[in-house]
């Protein structure tokens, strides 16, 4: 089930298939919304595998990684809410069931007249095809449609038991997406960003070995 839940300073989220949220009323809320898919058996996984730092979405045509002590702090947090549920970590990708992607959208250039989700394939970074193993591209196994604000964070995991090859696509087992993180300077407020990645999990009690 899709789930879209206000918590504490946030802006206006567009879901596929769902309702638009009364925007007066979210106004002083931050935003998590978080899908996954049904078919998938998430007890069936034990390992997982996420990078030291997190991709920044931005307008540059270079990759950009954010690894400072904030950084870390929401990675730690992601890390912490896997292994509470009984997965384990592994420092090798190739040991890895299930690849983490951490991304934070410090600019909404890239997603000028973007219209899908699938914008992975063309953009510099980590999570460009072929980081995670052989597989062509992307695949959402429900609809995914955002409308990406700048200061939003997004999660997601990867099933990397799936068969690889250049006609496959890995899917995308789960996702959250984390808006209205800004503080007063427009700058991430990472308190807040760590308050959503535990909302994030909060709301997908499905996730668990």
């Amino acid at each position: 089930m899709k789930r879209i839940v206000p918590v504490l300073l946030g802006v206006f989220l567009l879901a596929a298939c769902e309702k638009e949220p009364d925007t007066g009323r979210l106004s002083n809320s931050f935003l998590v919304y978080t899908d996954y898919d049904r078919a998938a058996d998430f007890g069936s996984f034990l390992t997982f595998y996420i990078p030291d730092s997190i991709l920044l979405i931005s307008g540059s045509k270079d990759a950009k990684y954010w690894d400072d002590v904030n950084a870390l702090r929401i990675i730690g947090t992601c890390v912490s809410n896997l292994e509470s549920r009984g997965y384990v970590r592994v420092d090798e990708k190739e040991l890895a069931d299930l690849g983490v992607q951490l991304s934070y959208v410090e600019d909404t250039y890239y997603f000028t007249n973007y219209n899908n989700p699938y914008w992975w394939w063309d953009y510099p970074g980590y999570w460009y095809p072929g980081y995670w193993g052989n597989w062509g591209g992307w695949y959402y196994p429900y609809s995914v449609t955002y409308n990406y604000s700048v200061g939003s964070l997004l999660a997601e995991l990867i099933d990397l038991d799936g068969e690889e090859g250049s006609t496959q696509k890995l899917p995308v087992i789960w996702d959250a997406y984390m808006t209205g993180l800004l503080s007063g300077s427009n700058r991430l407020n990472a308190s807040l960003a760590v308050e959503a990645v535990n909302q994030a999990f909060a709301q997908s009690p499905y996730l668990k070995n």
